[in-house]
């Protein structure tokens, strides 16, 4: 439990004394719309690939338990 309220603080300091360390991503605060478009294409794939796969799997228990 201590280690985790050290590092929720350890994040908290970062973010404070060192502010440039929030907008390190080279994706998300990008000029270029080519690459904002990659971004947001690979956010909603990577939102809707859980939701197919569970659906599939699903889809496919079911129709193993209705074929027997």
């Amino acid at each position: 439990m201590h280690l985790v309220r050290f590092l929720q603080l350890l994040f908290v300091l970062i973010f404070l004394f060192l502010p440039g360390a929030a907008n390190a991503c080279a994706v998300c605060f990008s000029g270029s719309e080519e690459t904002l478009e990659a971004f947001y294409v690979t956010t909603i794939f990577l939102t809707l690939l859980p939701v197919v796969m569970l659906f599939t799997i699903g889809y496919w228990i079911y129709r193993k338990h209705r074929k027997t």
